[in-house]
């Protein structure tokens, strides 16, 4: 995935401008694949290769967050999350 957004954001004339690194889970596993654009710090998890052009174009050009994809603030980094043990048994 941070392939193809460094496709994406070279196309847009953004490269040296805006970085893709790739990095573990964050701590977000049960959200994943995740992603986060800063400094807004705005966190993106399930994020697909299908998504990558609308993050490009709608929050990294056009300073809108993918409503769709964000994680909501109870879900990062708390144990109370709803999705914290989803799937374990």
């Amino acid at each position: 995935m941070q392939k193809l957004f460094k496709v994406k954001l070279a196309e847009r004339g953004l490269k040296g401008r805006v970085r893709a690194n790739q990095a573990g889970c964050l701590d977000q596993c049960e959200h994943g694949p995740n992603l986060v654009v800063y400094p807004e710090a705005v966190w993106y998890g399930g994020v697909t290769l299908a998504d990558v052009d609308e993050i490009v174009e709608e929050h990294i050009v056009g300073g809108r967050p993918v409503e769709r994809l964000v994680l909501k603030d109870e879900c990062l980094n708390t144990a109370s999350c709803e999705h914290r043990g989803a799937g374990k048994k």
